[in-house]
């Protein structure tokens, strides 16, 4: 296998410093940034931070305004951090352990003594904290953080200053991200080509990630979607069952692999034989939908705008009771991850962004399908992520 793209060291330092100037813009002594092994979210804002995806034990990421990052953790992942993580220093804290374990190689530290090892770092006793993402800490975490005399920040601005740093991608993350809708379409294609009568929705998942897994996939943001017939694919969400493929079904793949804390994703439904007339004039008119919303990509359009040309076309063709979501949302450390461009949304592309384009009809009498496509967008123009553009596909 040739040399792959991956995040260089250098590259979490330099996140550290910007995260720290918006800190010192907004007044913050210390961010706090939460990661578990939630399938979707959970690792976001560590991996981007510090590469580091929490497994089985949560971790509590701390930046001081000046100063290195600590991180909370429990025992059984104190050297997990160490092997993985490309910045920070780990702790083991008390509250952070499992309570009927017994860890005789460490000597953790209460919380109170890690709270005082940030506070010296940022250089105050009396610290004015934000938490990023607040909604996503667990309630006794929030509780004891709230323990300590602390101020707390109202975290809007901050939280949209953030979310536009992270949206235009660095050079070393646009190659990582290209290579990950490599793997993307060739999962995606693997599958297509696995769809045969009798197969199981199974079956057709395992060459999938088979075929992601030997191209240095690490996992998939959401697990591999393979839906065959109304009753699988009329949900928006489905996992693979032993139900098997049949004449006249369509099925309904969608593929999205993680490939250093990054992902590509696609899309597609495929009809077993000639779809019928009302299943076919909605995949024609989602296609016309995502090139809509495609024909609006440039650097400096508005959310809005690109959202809505896709929802004028559900609207012409009377589809819109089955567009059950806003499709259309940034890509990276989160397979779906702010910003998310609705029909009023104002937020303006910068370059280099990385968007997915997805257009989901669910819950219809014949049940449902998504057509999903990534996309950069860059002063040099709009790439999309697959050698095909969305199209009709029947076998």
């Amino acid at each position: 296998m040739n040399q792959l793209p991956v995040i260089p060291e250098s590259e979490f330092q330099l996140r550290k410093e910007s995260i720290q100037k918006l800190m010192q813009a907004h007044s913050i002594d210390l961010l706090f940034f939460y990661g578990d092994d939630r399938a979707v979210f959970g690792a976001n804002h560590t991996r981007w931070l510090t590469n580091y995806a929490a497994h089985f034990e949560s971790i509590l990421t701390v930046l001081p305004r000046s100063g290195d990052i600590h991180s909370a953790t429990g025992a059984e992942s104190e050297t997990f951090y160490d092997n993985t993580a490309r910045i920070g220093t780990i702790h083991v804290v008390d509250e952070f352990n499992m309570p009927e374990e017994e860890y005789p190689y460490t000597k953790p530290k209460t919380f109170k003594s890690f709270i005082d090892i940030l506070l010296q770092e940022a250089g105050t006793s009396s610290a004015r904290i934000g938490l990023v993402g607040e909604a996503a800490f667990p309630h006794w975490l929030v509780e004891l953080i709230n323990s300590f005399s602390f101020k707390k920040v109202e975290m809007v601005k901050f939280e949209l200053d953030y979310r536009a740093l992270r949206a235009s991608k660095s050079e070393a993350e646009i190659s990582v991200l290209k290579y990950g809708f490599e793997i993307a379409e060739a999962g995606l294609m693997a599958g297509i080509a696995a769809l045969e009568i009798g197969v199981s929705e199974r079956e057709v998942a395992a060459e999938i990630e088979y075929t992601m897994r030997k191209m240095g996939s690490e996992g998939s943001g959401i697990d591999t979607i393979v839906g065959f017939g109304k009753q699988n694919t009329f949900p928006i969400l489905t996992r693979t069952t032993m139900n098997t493929l049949k004449g006249g079904d369509l099925a309904l793949l969608t593929v999205a692999p993680r490939y250093e804390g990054y992902h590509g994703v696609i899309a597609r439904p495929i009809s077993m034989g000639p779809a019928p007339k009302e299943v076919r004039f909605a995949i024609d008119a989602a296609i016309e939908a995502s090139n809509a919303s495609e024909a609006q990509l440039k650097v400096g359009a508005v959310g809005a705008d690109i959202s809505g040309a896709g929802l004028d076309v559900l609207r012409r063709a009377d589809l819109m009771q089955f567009c059950v979501y806003s499709g259309i949302h940034s890509v990276g450390t989160s397979e779906f991850e702010p910003p998310i461009l609705t029909s009023v949304s104002d937020f303006i592309l910068p370059n280099n962004s990385f968007l997915s384009i997805d257009v989901p009809l669910f819950m219809a009498p014949w049940g449902g399908f998504r057509f999903e496509t990534g996309y950069q967008i860059s002063t040099d123009g709009v790439t999309r992520f697959s050698k095909t553009p969305p199209a009709y596909i029947e076998k």
